[in-house]
């Protein structure tokens, strides 16, 4: 295999494991292990790490290998203060648009529609991981239809620490439910064309994620993902 495709293959499971929590924060990561699970020379993994420290998901070290970047409190307050400031504005122009556009107005119904579905469902792996694709989807049709496109890219290059952290959140006690709600209510907010309910409900949910999250930071025990405390 040559080694582009071999560092493309080490960086795709490196980021998945990465983002769902399979890999620590704080975790250190040998080059040389890394090598042996995926049969790689070393010139592959250098240049997953390299990747993946572009996305602010690694640190690198020296040249024996990286460290998961860990989660601090810091950082999730800075995350979300961004991401509020922006997905706030992004769901208001949405809303506006969806007035005029019968397709993004279709996407935004099936959404919907399917969270109503599952919301009546009892709690499964199948349901948690259908839940995470409509999350996406919501997600990639607010990044589609915000008219800006500097605003688009801003939260889409968000991405990545925004589903880190989604997974921290969701370790915790009735979180997914909760969530699934507040979908709905932008979805709803988004539906009547109400930009202002829905940068409201859009705030509503973020802030409550980021207090969940900064919960299970704090206080790690009742957290199903190992967290590493930073507080700077």
């Amino acid at each position: 295999m040559a080694a582009g495709s071999k560092g493309e293959q080490v960086y795709e499971q490196l980021r998945q494991d990465i983002l769902n929590g399979i890999l620590s924060p704080g975790q250190s990561l040998s080059a040389i292990d890394v090598g042996a699970r995926f049969s790689a020379s070393r010139t592959p993994v250098r240049q997953a790490f390299l990747r993946l420290e572009g996305e602010g998901l690694v640190s690198l070290i020296d040249r024996q290998g990286a460290r998961v970047s860990p989660i601090s409190i810091k950082s999730v307050r800075d995350l979300f203060e961004l991401r509020i400031l922006l997905e706030s504005a992004a769901t208001r122009m949405v809303a506006e648009a969806v007035v005029q556009d019968a397709a993004a107005r279709q996407q935004f119904d099936d959404v919907a529609a399917e969270l109503e579905k599952i919301a009546e469902e009892p709690p499964s792996d199948a349901r948690r991981d259908r839940f995470y694709e409509l999350a996406e989807r919501y997600d990639q049709a607010v990044i589609a239809h915000t008219r800006n496109a500097q605003l688009a890219r801003s939260i889409a290059d968000l991405r990545p620490h925004t589903e880190r952290l989604r997974n921290i959140a969701h370790s915790q006690p009735d979180r997914m439910d909760v969530s699934l709600s507040e979908h709905l209510s932008v979805c709803r907010a988004i539906l009547a064309g109400d930009g202002a309910a829905a940068a409201a409900a859009c705030t509503r949910h973020l802030s409550q994620t980021q207090k969940t999250i900064l919960d299970a930071v704090v206080n790690p025990q009742g957290s199903a993902i190992a967290i590493d405390l930073v507080t700077a």
